[in-house]
């Protein structure tokens, strides 16, 4: 499970690639909740290079705040601290997603 905590007011997620199956869960559960967040991750994270997209910015945090169980209402933001494969897993799910749930 993902560790959350703040650090000098970040909220830093620690993420590994156990909780790519959490995500898809919550994300298929309440497919139509995430729609447009889905639509615009697809978009955008392949131009960030998949690592370097920022969720915040781009009011695209919902999914992975219930998923993982955190808020971000006491800092405003998170930092998502993930290896590497992490971030490709997320993008191939929400690449799946959109195909299946966004693009019609």
């Amino acid at each position: 499970m993902a560790n959350i905590r703040i650090e000098k007011n970040e909220l830093l997620l620690e993420a590994g690639l156990e909780d790519i199956e959490t995500i898809v869960k919550e994300a298929v559960k309440n497919i139509d909740q995430y729609k447009e967040e889905i639509a615009v991750i697809y978009d955008k994270m392949p131009k960030f290079e998949y690592k370097y997209f920022c969720f915040y910015a781009y009011s695209t945090y919902r999914l992975l705040e219930k998923a993982l169980n955190f808020s971000c209402d006491e800092v405003g933001h998170f930092r998502l601290v993930a290896p590497e494969p992490f971030y490709y897993a997320f993008f191939g799910i929400i690449s799946t997603l959109y195909h299946e749930h966004c693009e019609k």
